[in-house]
């Protein structure tokens, strides 16, 4: 597979991820979208979650 097309699929599923399309296990999710993403991704999980820790 072309670099560039990996590149294409990350951001498609980055995109969904934060869009909260998709449901992944938070560990999961913060290693698909990346470090600088997952700052987002912890709080919208804290937001959508409160009684889970």
């Amino acid at each position: 597979m072309e670099k560039a097309e990996v590149i294409k699929r990350r951001y498609k599923y980055r995109k969904l991820i934060m869009a909260g399309k998709i449901k992944l296990p938070i560990k999961n999710a913060a290693r698909l979208i990346g470090p600088d993403c997952a700052y987002h991704l912890y709080s919208y999980f804290k937001q959508t979650n409160p009684d889970k820790k």
